[in-house]
């Protein structure tokens, strides 16, 4: 499955979409019955990119179901169980995917009402916006620790654009409240984020513990980035206009609590914008699996086979241990980085300092920081009637890399001690093979090890063919989305960006996106994606 979800990958990259669904039609991932949320995610994500709507809205509407089903079922279940491999489990897809399930099938059926005209289906992607909100809601209630992700920019600044075109009575106000609460988010969480902040795993450090406290995390760490400005200016922009235009008089209140920049407050000063741009950037960087390392020796007391646990008793476990360090080498070497969180380094530290097995834990590849763009839009004579810069609301690939963090602080005991109970079976399976061919003879020690060592090896590669890490993952998200709105006469636009050269702006396009059509009928979302200039 492994190579057909490369292929997959590449030609969803390259934006052949007909090839990427003949190649999930004909992949093992959609007879894995196991696997049954993460096909329907990816077909709905192809069929979006085709403009088929109605069967993305079929497989994202069967993916909510699966992932309550799904998820009650976890909760209910032994699931977490140690004797269970996690990557033989059900795929019950990582928290920012359940989330962004959410997202996809409200583009969805947005994306059908402007095709169609059926405001039943302007409703139904509202209606998922609200889902979207008890998820979080439902996630934050059953987590049973505090977790960083629990709430998304995009969440509230995509859930405020539908609001705001919904036509029900008082929309906008929530949608008013929508940005305010991006607006915090942003001056909060945003700080554990590289795109936003210079110091994010300091500041992580001190937020995570900071947490167990009921503190907030340490401002004095969050150097903000030219992606923050940039979308702090956005966010400010929505909250004022919205303001003005609902709640005329506290807009001037809102303008002395926030301190807008002039290019803020000019941009008010325009009127309601009537074009929204969302981007779909990239793709998300890979699951992989990386190499952790686990003390045989806390997990001696787990051992349940009786012929082991009675020879353990007899020899004692310092010896095992002894024995697993000197004849079989089993001495740590590589511990893969428990990435910003200062309990994953507490945890994880405790076993590197002697006998040690190494197994695998699913964490993201590296993240490379997306740039800063500019945004222009053409009009039908090629010229640039506006360009401003392109927020990055949601940088998925980092959340992604915090989720994968927290729960590899989450399974590194569990699946540790299960991992290191089988090896300890091997270890002394190995030792009653070293002490028979040793015995009775004395220069007998090169081949005893050399059998012992052959009979461990044999099983080691047994073990770790069942411990492999779980690396499925919604291998399509866009590694980052982006959102702007500006106002613009009623006419067709091309829609264009370039990359910043450190602090200098671009002024000219790079690259077209593609094309929109401003009606006169009022303020639409355009969706666009690129993968790299």
């Amino acid at each position: 499955m492994k190579d057909q979800m490369k292929d997959y990958r590449e030609a969803y990259q390259s934006l052949d979409f007909e090839k990427a669904q003949a190649i999930l039609e004909k992949s093992d991932l959609k007879e894995d019955k196991k696997s049954s949320l993460l096909w329907h995610m990816e077909m709905g994500t192809v069929a979006l990119s085709r403009q088929d709507e109605d069967n993305a809205i079929i497989h994202f509407q069967t993916s909510l179901d699966l992932i309550d089903k799904l998820y009650t079922k976890r909760l209910s279940s032994k699931a977490a169980s140690l004797l269970i491999n996690d990557a033989s489990d059900q795929f019950y897809g990582a928290s920012y995917e359940r989330s962004y399930a959410h997202y996809f099938l409200a583009k969805a059926y947005y994306a059908r009402f402007l095709k169609k005209g059926v405001k039943l289906d302007l409703q139904a992607s509202r209606a998922t916006i609200l889902a979207w909100d008890t998820y979080f809601t439902e996630l934050q209630r059953s987590a049973t620790s505090k977790t960083l992700y629990h709430t998304d920019l995009m969440l509230k600044v995509f859930g405020g654009q539908i609001h705001e075109i919904s036509d029900i009575k008082n929309d906008d106000q929530i949608a008013l409240q929508l940005y305010k609460d991006a607006y915090k988010i942003l001056d909060a969480e945003g700080g554990v984020f590289a795109l936003f902040n210079k110091k994010n795993i300091e500041y992580t450090r001190s937020f995570e513990d900071n947490l167990k406290s009921g503190k907030g995390p340490d401002q004095k760490l969050y150097e903000k980035t030219h992606a923050y400005n940039d979308l702090k200016d956005f966010l400010q922009f929505k909250i004022l206009s919205l303001t003005k235009e609902i709640r005329g008089g506290d807009y001037q209140n809102q303008v002395k609590a926030l301190k807008p920049s002039k290019i803020v407050t000019n941009k008010v000063e325009l009127g309601p914008a009537n074009v929204v741009v969302v981007l779909e950037e990239g793709m998300i960087p890979q699951k992989v699996g990386k190499p952790f390392n686990f003390g045989i020796k806390g997990a001696v007391n787990s051992v349940s086979n009786p012929a082991a646990k009675t020879f353990i008793a007899t020899v004692g476990t310092e010896f095992v241990t002894a024995f697993a360090m000197n004849k079989l080498g089993m001495i740590p070497e590589r511990t893969a980085n428990a990435g910003s969180f200062i309990f994953a380094h507490d945890v994880t530290k405790l076993a590197v300092q002697e006998a040690a097995v190494e197994f695998e834990l699913p964490m993201i590849d590296n993240v490379p920081l997306v740039q800063r763009q500019e945004i222009f839009f053409l009009n039908e004579k090629g010229v640039v009637v506006h360009h401003s810069p392109l927020p990055v609301v949601s940088e998925n690939g980092d959340i992604a890399r915090i989720v994968l963090e927290e729960d590899v602080v989450a399974r590194y005991v569990k699946t540790g001690t299960r991992v290191a109970v089988r090896h300890i079976v091997a270890i002394v399976a190995a030792m009653k093979v070293y002490q028979s061919l040793k015995q009775g003879n004395g220069d007998g020690d090169f081949l005893a090890k050399t059998a012992a060592m052959a009979t461990y090896v044999g099983a080691a590669k047994g073990i770790a063919a069942l411990e492999k890490a779980d690396t499925r993952h919604w291998t399509t998200l866009p590694q980052a989305l982006r959102m702007t709105e500006v106002k613009l006469p009623p006419g067709n636009y091309q829609v264009a960006i370039a990359t910043y050269a450190g602090e200098m702006v671009p002024t000219a396009p790079a690259k077209i996106l593609g094309n929109i059509q401003v009606s006169k009928s009022g303020k639409a979302i355009h969706h666009l994606r690129f993968q790299s200039l």
